[in-house]
């Protein structure tokens, strides 16, 4: 078989001949040669016009198109295309104790090009008495293809310990979904204050001075007084001097206060590293805080 003679006269067989051949009466003969093997040979009177080979290709073509669409049919079924929009809240589960608050997000999504407002709202089970929900905002655009929205939940401190059925409706026209959030009420924590300081970790050269803040912060509604002191290690004649202002700081029930710790060295400083701890008490109460000190 030759190629450039079929591409010129188109008067020799090609790789679709067979399949051509099926459609245009040729007529399959046995041949027998010397060698004993048995060859198919087609036999036409006359060679193909180029008109019929055309027409022959855009059959084929026309059957690829139709199958190809008849498949992406039955691969679709059941994918709706109306316009429409998708929610969830993250996080979907909230623990939090009587007389705190909790927050979820509403997330909001357009499908298949809606775009439209969605009217937000809320439903309690079982019920809470005096419990304030918030939506903010509570109609979202989705114009832009997507939105949201926080819910706020005001616990009151005479909540049942229980757990609670929160279920967001989300209405735009004849559309409406909804999503379920769960809460978890529990306990609040025993009073207490916790204590921390930024920086937690500093560098100072050798005859110079550093500062860090220690903050109290009051849990579950813990209101005293608390004293503070400090100490360092390694400890020597030649170790940092610290001050902290004020020694002595008073906590309101669900406030914080700060105390300011200055670390102040000299040009005989010994150089390394250095661990200063904050402790900070209140009747049984103790808890400290460490800072790295670094004097180079």
């Amino acid at each position: 078989m030759r190629l450039v003679p079929v591409l010129k006269s188109l008067r020799k067989p090609f790789a679709l001949w067979p399949v051509i051949a099926a459609f245009a009466r040729p007529i399959r003969t046995l041949a027998r040669h010397g060698s004993g093997k048995v060859q198919l040979a087609p036999r036409l009177k006359r060679p193909l016009p180029a008109w019929y080979l055309l027409i022959m290709l855009l059959l084929g073509a026309g059957v690829g198109f139709y199958a190809s669409t008849i498949f992406n049919q039955v691969a679709g079924i059941g994918q709706s295309t109306t316009p429409d929009f998708t929610l969830g809240t993250n996080p979907v589960s909230v623990t939090a104790s009587q007389g705190s608050l909790a927050a979820f997000t509403i997330s909001l999504a357009s499908l298949n090009s809606f775009a439209g407002s969605v009217n937000l709202n809320y439903s309690l089970s079982p019920g809470i008495t005096n419990v304030t929900i918030a939506l903010n905002p509570s109609s979202v655009s989705l114009l832009t293809g997507s939105g949201a929205s926080t819910m706020t939940v005001s616990v009151p401190a005479s909540t049942p310990l229980n757990t609670y059925t929160i279920i967001i409706d989300e209405t735009s026209g004849r559309l409406n979904h909804n999503v379920t959030s769960i809460l978890r009420v529990v306990p609040p924590p025993a009073p207490d204050f916790s204590i921390s300081a930024a920086p937690s970790s500093m560098n100072v050269a050798r005859g110079s001075a550093t500062s860090s803040t220690v903050t109290l912060t009051s849990i579950g509604g813990f209101a005293g007084t608390v004293n503070l002191s400090i100490s360092i290690s390694p400890s020597s004649g030649s170790s940092p001097t610290l001050t902290l202002n004020p020694n002595r700081v008073t906590l309101l029930s669900g406030g914080a206060a700060n105390a300011v710790l200055t670390i102040s060295t000299t040009g005989t400083t010994s150089r390394g590293v250095y661990s200063i701890v904050v402790l900070g008490v209140s009747g049984a109460l103790a808890n400290s805080v460490s800072i790295t000190l670094t004097v180079q």
